[in-house]
């Protein structure tokens, strides 16, 4: 694996927002992912990423909402399958940050340790006043098996990803175009 990209997957990992990491990664170009192994990735990360949006968003909604809740027993569905899947997430990981990773994120404490990293970065990303769209999204969410909550993220990933202008700035991660 390249310094550069080792660095990039490291500023990504530590939670450097998606502009600096995208800049500090202009020059390199990160690996895209396939739609299965994003999935994958999404599915592995649900349960921290729908945990920190709970604790940045519990100030900005009202007591009733489902992100200021108890979810227990929504996240622990989620993590089951965020465990269940974490060996093709693994795919996706490997391709970003290199091969001769593979032994590390092999470890049982991989996945949760790549999802507290992720997290928050992702959830970094959220403005305040969004807090109650997120809210409505995780409550339709719940009902959702988590993969189908996963498919449908990676699904609006690419149709955002499609409707890029040549030339626009591209997300530091991508997803594969699909082959025909």
């Amino acid at each position: 694996m390249s310094w550069r990209r080792s660095l990039a997957a490291c500023a990504l990992a530590l939670g450097a927002s998606a502009s600096s990491a995208q800049n500090f990664a202009a020059d390199l170009q990160l690996p895209c992912v396939t739609a299965p192994e994003a999935e994958a990735l999404v599915t592995a990360i649900l349960p921290e990423t729908i945990e920190a949006l709970s604790a940045a968003c519990a100030k900005q909604l009202p007591p009733g909402a489902v992100l200021r809740g108890s979810n227990a027993g929504f996240i622990a569905r989620y993590r089951s399958d965020a465990d269940a899947v974490w060996p093709n997430a693994q795919k996706a990981v490997s391709r970003v940050i290199g091969a001769d990773a593979s032994g590390i994120l092999g470890s049982n404490v991989a996945r949760p340790v790549i999802a507290s990293l992720l997290a928050p970065a992702i959830v970094k990303q959220v403005q305040p006043g969004e807090c109650a769209s997120y809210d409505r999204i995780v409550a339709l969410a719940q009902p959702l098996p988590p993969r189908n909550l996963a498919g449908l993220l990676v699904s609006v990933w690419q149709l955002a990803d499609a409707r890029r202008k040549p030339g626009e700035k591209r997300p530091a991660l991508t997803i594969c175009p699909r082959s025909s």
